[in-house]
């Protein structure tokens, strides 16, 4: 990811406080203002342009000018590191968008609920009668804001804190803005995400098809450059130990492969090998990986191989994957999108067969699982709650793999 557009999506300090914010649609007056944000002794300076449906906000972050473009009715929005001279285009709704966008941000935690809106009164800010409204959770306000009505746009806001976050456009002027200002400039071309593309193959993936294919349980002494290869096995997820056999430190990795290439990045896997003993644990089935692929950079090491047991369902859209807690270990989860769109799923916890309250799982929406591309996957860890989850498919079709076990033992 290009330095400038990585900043971005990593929410600079203005983008962080309008996100959680703003929220009015901008079907409003055209207008321009200065916008600035401070918090204590810093201070942040940048540029909003509003017509219609679209809105364009021009910050400065360093030497670095970043534009962001809005356009509601195609549900688009564009990122643009101007000195990159790239963009990428993004869903309004999508949470990328909801992190750096104060419209979409703030349509985003109503949705989350993560506080509740409410109007309390109406008060002039910078010439301009406004309605002002809070955001409130246990009896605290968390922000208010305050919405001008002829231009149905917030031209302040609080984020309450200590210090608070203050945010307000000054010198706004109304009229009608130039529709080049909601254009991707001339000579810019869309970034790609490397994730997005094929991994390379490193040079000594070469000798991967003359590498022996080995199956747990097994004890195998390995010398830099060795590789072995271990098949996925359908409700089973691998775990392999390395001790150095020398006093000098080892490193090696375990790489699921398909169709001859890395799923991702070499640098993406932790090394497993070093001076003394360390483990992994890998639980890509047999639709998202082809091979382990198991690799010693440098050094000597014993390996130890064996599989782990685990539950792996697929599950339509519609249907059900059930886990009853065999222990009181977290729950590791593995989960592919088999389908040819994107798949969702929900996870909810159940006790003696009925569902746990909000209180004690959280929100639907939080439980809400969305892979958006075919073969995307998913891996997390999950507290078990109740005596048993429940995994239901509400579109697309998922391979759903779960486990217990202690993540301090081999």
């Amino acid at each position: 990811m290009n330095r400038s557009i990585h900043r971005l999506l990593i929410l600079p300090a203005l983008l962080l406080l309008l996100t959680a914010s703003c929220g009015q649609s901008t079907g409003g007056a055209g207008f321009t203002a200065d916008m600035t944000q401070s918090q204590g002794t810093s201070s942040q300076t940048g540029k909003l342009f509003v017509m219609g449906d679209k809105y364009v906000m021009e910050m400065t972050e360093g030497a670095d000018q970043i534009v962001v473009i809005v356009d509601q009715p195609a549900n688009t929005t564009t990122i643009i590191p101007m000195v990159d001279k790239e963009y990428r285009v993004i869903p309004s709704n999508d949470m990328m968008s909801a992190m750096n966008d104060p419209i979409q941000g703030y349509k985003y935690t109503v949705d989350m609920e993560y506080g509740q809106e409410k109007m309390v009164g109406t008060e002039t800010i910078n010439g301009y009668e406004c309605d002002k409204y809070t955001i409130s959770r246990d009896s605290m306000d968390l922000m208010t804001k305050w919405v001008a009505k002829t231009l149905d746009f917030p031209i302040k806001i609080i984020a309450h804190g200590n210090p608070p976050r203050i945010m307000e456009l000054t010198n706004i002027t109304e009229g009608t803005i130039d529709g080049d200002k909601f254009e991707i400039p001339d000579g810019f071309t869309q970034w790609i995400d490397p994730e997005s593309l094929p991994v390379e193959p490193p040079e000594w993936a070469s000798g991967i098809d003359n590498a022996p294919v080995m199956t747990p349980p097994f004890e195998h002494t390995m010398n830099g450059g060795d590789i072995i290869r271990i098949k996925p096995k359908a409700g089973k997820s691998i775990a392999i130990k390395a001790t150095s056999t020398t006093d000098a430190a080892a490193r090696a990795k375990v790489i699921p492969f398909k169709d001859g290439r890395p799923l991702k990045q070499l640098d993406r896997y932790n090394n497993f090998a070093a001076k003394g003993t360390l483990c992994t644990r890998r639980h890509e089935t047999a639709v998202d990986a082809d091979e382990f692929v198991v690799h010693v950079d440098s050094g000597a090491i014993n390996t130890t191989a064996k599989w782990l047991n685990m539950h792996e369902k697929a599950v339509a859209a519609g249907e059900e994957f059930r886990f009853s807690y065999e222990n009181s270990d977290n729950v590791t989860c593995h989960m592919v999108n088999t389908a040819d769109d994107e798949a969702v799923v929900i996870i909810t916890f159940f006790k003696d067969g009925t569902p746990l309250s909000e209180d004690d799982q959280g929100l639907v929406k939080w439980r809400t699982i969305t892979l958006k591309e075919p073969g995307e996957i998913d891996d997390r860890t999950i507290s078990n709650k109740g005596d048993e989850v429940v995994f239901k498919v509400e579109k697309g079709s998922m391979l759903i793999k779960l486990g217990q076990f202690d993540a301090f033992e081999f």
